[in-house]
């Protein structure tokens, strides 16, 4: 994961003519975002004391659904974001995805194109959830795995808001940013562990500034939970499980995956070990992703095959050493997909 190459200010300017802010107060001012290409080149001449990063916006979700939707919405992201990789911008700015696993499925693509560093816009609603229903923790605890350096929330509700930073702030290994209306910061709302602020679309950088300057937004801290215990994604939920949690038998990926997952509910087993022996298999895992409630462990004789599984999961799986994979193999799937090695 590249660290997002800010110059140590709070506020990221996203309009060329907010530029004399820097002469203001350059102290304040951690970086520039450009929305478009033209943009770019604009705000590169007028921010020159600054890296100037691009803003990509997650394309629609296809209209028809049916698996395999995660590989196809990949391909077309990596359509949508290669005509940014030539500008070589010091950091991208993923937005507007539709849900969890459409972000998601941004990162992957834009790491497939690109190794620049990563911002990743995460709408939150209320009860410390996205709008699909996926914990905002769970997201976090995939997004800071698989590339992104900097999460940036949003809210309808400022409760929203700083309820969901209460979460994810013991947690989060990553800066954390707001994307909010500059009239909350007048409510001297709390916002623990904030690094950065980022103006909204339809509004100057100006008055965010003023208020980022005299009021102590941001400085509330939480301290960070010690690593003695995993923290996990199942695709929808957190989950902390320690190093030697217990993990079910194989679970064949065929088409009886949902009634093995439903008769397993109630047994102990803390994760539940899918295996992955054919193409169809990952097919399966991808309808079934609803189904998953616990921790996964994915275990596939082929590398391939277990790549094409990981890209699939929405959450963060485990590995026990089952059919034992090169080292520089786990790397790449550590560092790409987040995969945890027991």
């Amino acid at each position: 994961m590249e660290p997002i190459p800010l110059s140590g200010g709070q506020l990221i300017l996203t309009n060329p003519d907010d530029h004399t802010l820097l002469a203001r107060d350059p102290s304040l001012i951690g970086g520039a975002l450009a929305h478009d290409l033209d943009t770019l080149q604009k705000m590169r001449m007028t921010c020159p004391e600054v890296p100037v990063g691009l803003a990509a916006a997650c394309p629609p979700l296809p209209e028809d659904r049916d698996v395999p939707l995660c590989e196809r919405y990949i391909r077309t992201c990596r359509a949508a974001f290669k005509p940014f990789v030539q500008e070589r911008p010091a950091f991208y700015y993923l937005h507007g995805a539709e849900n969890f696993r459409a972000l998601r499925a941004a990162v992957l693509a834009m790491t497939d194109l690109s190794g620049a560093a990563l911002m990743a816009e995460l709408p939150v609603d209320a009860d410390g959830r996205m709008e699909d229903g996926t914990d905002v923790l769970a997201a976090v605890a995939v997004l800071q795995r698989i590339g992104v350096s900097t999460i940036i929330l949003t809210a309808e509700e400022s409760q929203d808001l700083t309820d969901a930073l209460r979460i994810i702030a013991p947690y989060a290994r990553v800066s954390l940013g707001v994307r909010c209306p500059a009239v909350w910061l007048l409510r001297d709302m709390e916002l623990p562990n904030v690094e950065l602020f980022v103006p909204l679309p339809h509004e100057r950088a100006r008055r965010l500034a003023d208020l980022v300057r005299t009021r102590p937004h941001g400085r509330t801290v939480i301290p960070r939970e010690v690593d003695d215990v995993a923290l996990v994604s199942d695709g929808r939920d957190a989950h902390f499980i320690d190093w030697t949690t217990g993990i079910s038998d194989e679970i064949p990926c065929d088409h009886e995956l949902d009634e093995r997952l439903i008769e397993l509910e109630d047994e102990a087993p803390a994760a539940f070990k899918l295996l992955i022996e054919e193409e169809e298999d990952v097919i399966t895992l991808e309808e079934n992703l609803y189904m998953i409630t616990r921790p996964v462990c994915l275990c596939a004789q082929s590398p391939e095959l277990l790549e094409k599984a990981l890209r699939v999961y929405a959450g963060l799986a485990l590995y026990d050493g089952t059919w034992e994979q090169e080292e520089r193999i786990l790397k790449y799937f550590t560092e790409k997909y987040g995969l945890i090695c027991m």
